[in-house]
């Protein structure tokens, strides 16, 4: 495979990597959001805030995952050599015999 190829598959592997991971703590913030709603009944009237703020942690927590996961891959696998990066300004492309 070609280092375009190997980075096109790289990103949607990370892409659904990124979604499973977003999944997963959306999940994980609405069963605490459960569960403390029904230990602690005065929790019901700021739902909407713990909600938002479910969304947030879970948009921020996977992507900071995420990216440190891409990191390590990146090191791990030596992956610099493998991938071609996918978009390049049109001064920063290379010939084609390269």
């Amino acid at each position: 495979m070609s280092k375009k190829t190997n980075s096109i598959v790289f990103m949607l592997i990370a892409t659904l990597v990124n979604l499973l991971l977003l999944v997963v703590f959306f999940i994980l913030g609405f069963v605490i959001i459960g569960v403390l709603g029904s230990r602690f009944p005065e929790l019901q009237n700021a739902a909407p805030l713990l909600i938002l703020l479910v969304f947030g942690v879970a948009i921020f927590g996977s992507f900071f995952i995420y990216s440190r996961i891409v990191k390590w891959a990146t090191v791990k696998f030596n992956l610099e050599d493998k991938l071609d990066p996918i978009f390049t300004p049109k001064r920063n492309r290379r010939n084609k015999e390269d």
